[in-house]
């Protein structure tokens, strides 16, 4: 008996031995990743700070292989949803081109980690007065006079409008899954995508009986009307009782959904994207495993609720289709499938618009796959806009 417990004891012991070491192994090779995305190249800049912007510290990346390269502004989605943790290696594909600022905006990413109890009101006028002195810092920390300002979703309809007001600080702007500002057409549209889900979980197989049931009695209708009406102002006459039954399905399934609608216009970044997503987490250089986590799944967004129902509320601040002289070069690069910003009528804007150049491009799949699929990013940009300019 003694024999045995000695020898399941030794077998133990070489168990944790064997796990001790993999656990080593892993976080030397991701040490040695991340020291690797942290070399500066010669001639070129790698560095993070944090700059003082309307009483916030906010977070930026600046990487570029040759310093003398044009500046590349990038502005993230959401609002809110900064994704700098894993974008910078899609980014770092431009590294050649531009000098790469890489913005956590107000109160989400490493901003949000560093100002967790700013309480401040987060209105369009604030956000606007954020980028105009952000750009301000960056071009008088990297001595330039212009720079290209490169923006997706959120970021597109905040990028096209600082190009509108400020084009004496744009080289040119570039808007992938362009917005063309928020009015009571756009926000229906941008909320059929949770219409083209509904109907996809009514037909679903793998619901059990309750959920099935439950996805029959989503009313189609009233779940667009209801979704549009809270996006405008607010608030809706229309019930939530469809809104909270797919919800609640969704709550359940949402993996499984995200994989299914891929071609219906919800784009999967793990099924899309040509980057590992994973090794680019692990190796960020930027954050710790730990602040990855608690950007991706635990602050609050709905400080930005506010903001939110300012920016879908009609009004001639938010929608562009009445601006269509801009001073600087304008290019669209957008997806086939976008359920949230319509290409359709961003290509109808975009043949509107006087600029001294412009150019339009196309990428199949949803919303966001205008910077998953990164290869056909960057050819755009090479052909398009370099190429061009």
């Amino acid at each position: 008996m003694k024999k045995y417990i000695f020898d399941a004891l030794k077998l133990l012991k070489w168990i944790a031995i064997v796990l001790a070491s993999l656990v080593v192994l892993f976080l030397a090779v991701v040490y040695i990743g991340k020291g690797i995305r942290r070399i500066t190249p010669k001639g070129g800049i790698n560095e993070t700070s944090y700059v003082e912007v309307n009483g916030q510290e906010m977070w930026i990346s600046i990487y570029g292989k040759d310093i003398n390269n044009p500046i590349l502004l990038y502005l993230h989605g959401g609002p809110g949803y900064a994704t700098s943790y894993v974008d910078y290696a899609i980014l770092d594909k431009l590294a050649d081109d531009y000098t790469i600022v890489n913005w956590d905006q107000r109160s989400c990413g490493k901003t949000w980690l560093k100002n967790k109890d700013d309480n401040t009101e987060i209105t369009l006028d604030l956000m606007r007065s954020d980028i105009d002195v952000m750009t301000y810092y960056i071009l008088e920390y990297l001595g330039k006079d212009k720079l290209t300002i490169m923006g997706i979703s959120w970021g597109s309809f905040y990028g096209i409008d600082f190009a509108y007001t400020h084009p004496e600080k744009v080289e040119c702007y570039i808007g992938l899954s362009q917005t063309v500002g928020y009015y009571e057409e756009s926000s229906r549209y941008s909320m059929s995508q949770w219409v083209e889900i509904a109907k996809y979980l009514k037909t679903a197989d793998y619901l059990s009986d309750e959920e099935h049931e439950l996805a029959l009695q989503i009313d189609l209708e009233e779940l667009e009307n209801y979704m549009a009406d809270t996006a405008v102002s607010g608030t809706s006459a229309y019930s939530s009782k469809s809104k909270d039954a797919l919800f609640k399905i969704l709550k359940v399934h949402m993996k499984r959904v995200l994989h299914d609608m891929n071609d219906y216009g919800i784009a999967d970044p793990f099924r899309e994207c040509d980057i590992n997503i994973i090794t680019s987490v692990l190796f960020c250089p930027y954050y710790t495993l730990w602040e990855t986590y608690q950007v991706y799944k635990v602050y609050d967004d709905s400080i930005y609720d506010g903001l939110s129902v300012e920016t879908f509320s009609p009004g001639e601040d938010n929608s562009f289709l009445d601006r269509t002289e801009y001073q600087c070069p304008i290019y669209f690069f957008l997806a086939e499938n976008d359920l949230s910003c319509d290409p359709k009528m961003a290509e109808l804007y975009f043949e509107s618009i006087n600029a001294p150049d412009k150019g339009l491009g196309y990428t199949t799949g949803g919303h966001e796959c205008t910077m998953y699929h990164s290869e056909d990013l960057v050819n755009f940009i090479h052909q398009t806009v370099l190429g061009n300019n």
